[in-house]
């Protein structure tokens, strides 16, 4: 069933703890995840983008969250940064989703996030061919930051693969939503949202949802912000009755 599933980007922020912050005082970072899962159903783990993740952690991910919560990783650097998705990165793709295979199997592995560098430019041939080889079992999507990619025929590319391309909302750019997946992947990152803000896309998740397709919000991280404050007014508007709600 379609869902807007709703949450941050990180979750192991020391600053977000504290009298009248995200964290109780008191709670040790080992129970910062657990206690994250209580709020949200998903997570973007950033982390992924500087290193892998050991058997352990993965274990502890799982272990810490409850059968529903998903994992959103952003792609490692080394495939979109370093080796910019030439064809010298296809062997790595695996290399990365290999530790992750207890999240899959376990249906807890969200979309992925390839978040393109700044300085790099449209390249229709080396898109189509890094879309072409992605394993089709995960859900991929996509974020553009440089203007050059902004073309209708990229949006056409996408929908050819199913892969999502990311509404990233900044203060220098708003979102440019585009519905090129079976699947929405929207990150919230201006300095500050309003109520106006909120409902707009808010208006947004619950027309997609009711079009059967799920999306996956996340707000902006910074160690001394608080963005959970609008993760969870989305939630409240977003909020979608249950079945017994329905008939009650």
């Amino acid at each position: 069933m379609a869902q807007a599933h709703i949450g941050l980007s990180g979750y192991s922020y020391k600053p977000w703890q504290g009298p009248g912050r995200f964290y109780p005082p008191g709670l040790k970072p080992v129970g910062f995840l657990g206690y994250y899962a209580t709020r949200y159903d998903t997570v973007e783990l950033d982390g992924l983008w500087y290193r892998l993740p050991s058997e352990k952690a993965v274990a502890d991910w799982l272990a810490s969250t409850p059968p529903h919560f998903l994992f959103t990783p952003k792609v490692h650097r080394q495939i979109t940064h370093r080796l910019r998705l030439k064809p010298e990165c296809y062997d790595f793709i695996r290399v990365m989703l290999d530790p992750l295979k207890p999240l899959a199997a376990s249906n807890r592995l969200g979309p992925l996030l390839l978040q393109l560098p700044p300085n790099l430019k449209r390249d229709d041939d080396r898109l189509t061919a890094f879309l072409d080889q992605l394993p089709t079992s995960q859900r991929w999507a996509i974020e553009f930051r440089h203007e050059s990619w902004h073309d209708p025929a990229i949006e056409t590319l996408l929908q050819r693969f199913n892969v999502s391309w990311v509404a990233a909302d900044t203060d220098e750019r708003p979102a440019d939503w585009r519905d090129t997946a079976d699947f929405s992947y929207v990150r919230l990152r201006r300095s500050v949202y309003d109520e106006r803000n909120l409902e707009e896309w808010a208006g947004r998740f619950r027309k997609r949802v009711g079009l059967g397709k799920s999306c996956y919000v996340y707000c902006k991280h910074e160690d001394e912000g608080s963005p959970w404050i609008w993760a969870d007014r989305l939630q409240e508007l977003c909020r979608i009755p249950t079945a017994e709600e329905r008939v009650a």
